[in-house]
């Protein structure tokens, strides 16, 4: 276990005011049988009008509203979380694990990832009932097959794409292993967090064996354990956006994003 702290911090700079602003965040990680959160604070600015909810994913979720002008808009996430608590967080509604078997408009194979998928050679697991060995080695494979580059890829580019271009990031990364999984029958489910070390938001993939979900970062070819706090879970990336809102005006946006995540001694 590890006892980790957190800060997530997004600004949005208008180039004019703007108004009627209605936003959506999935930015609240919360406690789970694998993360303990200790403390919590959150920022919102305008915050004229803030409830919160869970969404149908188990979402923590954050609904805002302002009807006056603004030329910015921002949140900051801060606390403390105990990660590692299990290597496992419990499915509480068995039935509904079926939907993740199912492929997206983001993970849905063409030709290239098909054949990719064929010359893996999984049929040598097909007596191996351990879903998450299954998963590894989809995950090695992975790893060795895909390359890590910034700039190449943007938030709708599908599997299929990412695959055809050999190089992504952690969001193709994550969206080509959930595809691979799903061929192999395989219910996975698309993880936004934060990570040490990593600047950014970050994402990764969970598998469900025996009524348990076990993460893997296929991006860094490892296991998720004690150094990963999950903050949102989905089908792939459209289910666990981060900020989404519009606004009455015509201006431009900027966008600065900082994510910490620290160790405590």
């Amino acid at each position: 276990m590890k006892k980790l702290e957190f800060r997530y911090y997004m600004k949005l700079e208008f180039s004019e005011e703007v108004s009627e602003h209605r936003f959506t965040l999935r930015c609240i990680p919360r406690t789970t049988d694998r993360q303990k959160i200790e403390r919590l604070e959150t920022d919102i600015f305008p915050n004229q009008f803030i409830c919160e909810q869970t969404d149908s994913f188990g979402n923590a979720m954050i609904y805002g509203y302002t009807k006056e002008k603004h030329e910015r808009f921002y949140f900051d996430v801060r606390g403390e979380a105990v990660v590692g608590v299990e290597l496992f967080e419990k499915e509480i509604n068995p039935q509904k694990t079926g939907l993740f078997k199912y492929q997206t408009d983001l993970t849905r194979p063409g030709d290239g990832l098909m054949n990719y998928y064929t010359s893996l050679e999984l049929k040598r697991y097909e007596k191996e009932k351990s879903v998450k060995k299954r998963a590894e080695y989809i995950m090695n494979c992975l790893a060795r097959d895909f390359s890590y580059q910034k700039g190449v890829t943007g938030i709708a580019t599908t599997a299929e794409d990412a695959w055809n271009r050999h190089q992504g990031v952690c969001q193709d990364y994550s969206h080509i292993m959930l595809s691979l999984c799903r061929m192999n029958g395989i219910p996975c489910r698309y993880v936004t967090g934060m990570l040490c070390g990593e600047g950014m938001s970050h994402a990764w993939v969970e598998v469900c064996e025996d009524e348990k979900w076990y993460g893997l970062d296929p991006t860094n070819q490892m296991l998720v354990e004690d150094g990963h706090i999950k903050i949102s879970v989905g089908r792939d990336y459209n289910d666990c956006i981060v900020n989404q809102g519009v606004f009455i005006g015509t201006a431009n946006q900027k966008q600065d994003i900082l994510v910490d995540v620290e160790e405590m001694r």
